[in-house]
């Protein structure tokens, strides 16, 4: 009697995990609505992208790039504990998965949960095969600069600098972990080598005037502003630096 019983409670569950078990079909299914969701995100089509990786998920639960996408959108939207909670799905499915680790640890970063964000930028870095890890690794400089560890924030993106020299965003984040050290003249060598690689980075243009600004060099300030204004929109820095030009004038 034991026997029969435990038969059926294996059949019952061998049953209820193959229902579980997305189809082939299902599975191209949710391809084409990955493949929908991303040209929708790729024309920030937010809200139409993320109802399609939805889909996605609902026909393959296992698809880890559409919920790798809906933790993207979901910080996007200032969802960060659902974006928290896609990202660690996606993990869970691919262990090695640096990319989701590195947007994980972003989303931390947005958080100020700064060891957590340190703690998934390294994960990623731990596969030898991760495509873009300079990216991991200015993370965890800028990490360790928001933690106030300022020493090992320039210990690390020296040695990130070095590595891979044609990435600006280290030499950008040395930057500014320079400025609030007070040494602007280094600061500003770390900002034009930035700029020298990316001469349209506009938050280095930014970063760069204040340099100046705090030198006494005003001429080069007010370029540096002036470019900040004139780069187009309507934001925030952009603003700023045209109440700067009006001053310096």
């Amino acid at each position: 009697m034991r026997n029969s019983k435990f038969f059926i409670i294996c059949v019952v569950f061998f049953v209820s995990a193959c229902a579980t078990t997305p189809s082939v079909e299902d599975i191209k299914k949710a391809e084409v609505h990955y493949k929908l969701g991303f040209s929708y995100l790729a024309k920030e089509q937010l809200h139409e992208a993320f109802i399609e990786f939805q889909k996605a998920i609902k026909l393959n639960p296992e698809d880890k790039l559409s919920l790798n996408a809906l933790g993207y959108i979901s910080a996007r939207f200032k969802e960060y504990n659902e974006a928290i909670s896609y990202y660690k799905r996606a993990i869970s499915i691919d262990t090695n998965d640096s990319d989701t680790m590195n947007n994980l640890g972003v989303t931390y970063l947005e958080i100020e949960h700064w060891d957590e964000a340190i703690k998934y930028f390294e994960m990623a870095l731990k596969n030898p095969l991760y495509a873009t890890p300079e990216k991991a690794y200015a993370n965890i400089g800028y990490a360790l600069y928001k933690k106030g560890d300022y020493s090992a924030a320039v210990t690390t993106l020296k040695e990130a600098s070095q590595k891979y020299s044609n990435y600006p965003q280290h030499f950008y984040v040395l930057g500014i972990v320079y400025m609030k050290l007070g040494k602007y003249e280094a600061a500003i060598d770390e900002f034009k080598k930035a700029m020298n690689i990316a001469p349209e980075y506009i938050d280095v243009h930014w970063e760069l005037a204040h340099a100046y600004l705090k030198t006494g060099n005003k001429e080069k300030a007010f370029k540096h502003f002036k470019i900040v204004a004139e780069s187009g929109g309507n934001n925030e820095k952009s603003r700023e630096a045209s109440k700067y030009i009006e001053l310096l004038k």
